[in-house]
């Protein structure tokens, strides 16, 4: 005889996790909320027992033995954050856009805590490729490596005075210096030529 798994809505245990929610056939499969062993927290769509499609996963903190400030709100997609969400980070900062394999990959724009404002190209959570504008009022257009600016790009100083070309470890390396009052500098290896 074929054992019957529950359909409906109710609350049950996954191991040592606890849902509240719908079930079809014994899985979470519609809405429904998940405390985890670790007591993180999942509010949100389910399908065939995965998070798959809109929700808030809320982080704990057994440090400060409740909820931190980490929480993420958007879309999952086979129990990972896939597609479009936003992030809160426990420092604060703000990070809204595309997500893939719990990622930040894709086009996104972090709001940091100090004020600064990242827009543009992430791949496996890093800055690619994009605009930097710093809370000092500096900016930066162009490349960026393990959290340099790194190949080509422009920076603008709040003065006017601007560089375009390559940057090797967030310094001007080959180049052109403008300045407000029409004076152009060549740069060669990081030294004006």
């Amino acid at each position: 005889m074929e054992e019957k798994k529950f359909t409906g809505t109710g609350t049950c245990m996954f191991g040592k996790c606890k849902y509240s929610g719908d079930l079809a056939n014994g899985l979470q499969h519609g809405k429904g909320k998940m405390e985890f062993e670790n007591y993180d927290l999942y509010d949100g769509d389910w399908v065939e027992g995965k998070m798959e499609g809109y929700g808030t996963y809320r982080f704990y903190d057994k440090r400060k033995d409740g909820y931190s400030k980490k929480q993420y709100e958007g879309h999952f997609r086979n129990n990972v954050r896939e597609g479009i969400g936003r992030m809160t980070y426990e420092n604060g900062d703000v990070y809204v856009g595309q997500w893939q394999n719990d990622c930040r990959t894709g086009e996104g724009v972090c709001y940091f805590h100090n004020g600064d404002i990242f827009q543009g190209i992430w791949k496996f959570d890093k800055m690619v490729r994009g605009l930097y504008r710093k809370a000092n009022g500096e900016i930066y257009d162009g490349e960026i490596k393990e959290g340099e600016y790194d190949g080509y790009g422009k920076y603008i100083w709040p003065t006017g005075k601007w560089f375009e070309g390559i940057f090797v470890k967030s310094l001007p390396h080959k180049g052109k210096l403008y300045t407000t009052e029409g004076t152009i500098s060549e740069f060669k290896d990081g030294k004006p030529a």
